[in-house]
């Protein structure tokens, strides 16, 4: 029963992230009192409840302050704080910064970040980090709608699955993507937690005049996970909050690269990521 409600928790929160509920709304929809939940909570996953929900709430700010146009005001009311002085303060309690120094910041601080223990998968990823010489690649670009949110309203994952598809399935062994990602200009998109994707799907090559793009050297994060398309969006969102946070690394905000595996039999189904994030 404990893993359950702990679970439950968990569904809650992301559920709740911008409804203001509070933990006293959490035990009223479970039917245990507070006291038990923190218990049971904390001695799960050593965090209680409260500061669960609160931490979940301020990155949920981080990512619309990184990832989004909306003003200040619009994420303060989003995430139901009473006025701007209020949100300013809790969020300069979670990560330092005030919301605006947050955004501004050339580089991206995902070190203060609670990833969602909802979508946490125990996969060994392996990380590390290395360096990167300069390299040509030669493929298609993609134009593509991708989310920050945890949905599947977006078409640059059904872009990756295809084509990594097809050209594992044609014998490539090796193939690689360039993507980076951009704040789209429409305010409605913003408000749909939607991104604008350029990505593009090849092979590593010498010659730089038969390539289609340079993939820049320099520092990266690396990591590796394997997982059946089905969990790969889930698995790369969660993924990227989780390996920034837990080692204090900072988002350069520069093109990632994506080195993917497979075989022809079974590529329609599983695939495995070696993932490259630029870090400072």
């Amino acid at each position: 029963m404990r893993q359950v409600v702990c679970k439950h928790i968990l569904f809650w929160v992301e559920e709740n992230l911008y409804t203001g509920k509070n933990i006293a709304d959490l035990a009223l929809s479970c039917g245990y009192t507070r006291r038990t939940l923190e218990l049971w909570f904390s001695g799960t996953y050593g965090i209680s409840p409260g500061q669960y929900l609160f931490k979940r709430r301020m990155t949920r700010a981080a990512v619309l302050l990184r990832l989004s146009s909306l003003s200040v005001t619009e994420i303060s009311t989003l995430l139901n704080h009473s006025n701007n002085q209020n949100f300013a303060r809790a969020f300069k309690r979670f990560a330092g910064k005030s919301p605006t120094e947050y955004r501004n910041s050339k580089e991206w601080d995902l070190s203060v970040m609670q990833a969602s223990l909802y979508y946490k998968v125990d996969i060994d990823t392996n990380i590390t980090l290395c360096s990167l010489p300069d390299r040509y690649l030669k493929g298609d670009t993609y134009l593509c709608h991708d989310s920050y949110l945890y949905n599947e309203k977006n078409t640059l994952t059904q872009q990756i699955k295809e084509g990594v598809i097809r050209l594992i399935t044609n014998g490539v062994k090796d193939v690689y993507l360039k993507g980076v990602t951009s704040i789209p200009d429409s305010l409605m998109k913003n408000r749909e937690g939607r991104l604008d994707a350029k990505i593009t799907l090849g092979e590593i090559i010498d010659d730089e005049e038969q390539s289609t793009t340079l993939m820049p050297g320099g520092k990266f994060c690396r990591y590796f996970f394997q997982c059946c398309w089905d969990e790969y969006y889930y698995n790369t969102n969660h993924f990227f909050i989780q390996m920034m946070s837990e080692n204090n690394f900072r988002f350069t905000g520069k093109e990632c690269y994506v080195h993917y595996t497979g075989h022809k039999e079974t590529i329609g189904h599983e695939v495995s990521c070696e993932v490259f994030v630029p870090v400072k």
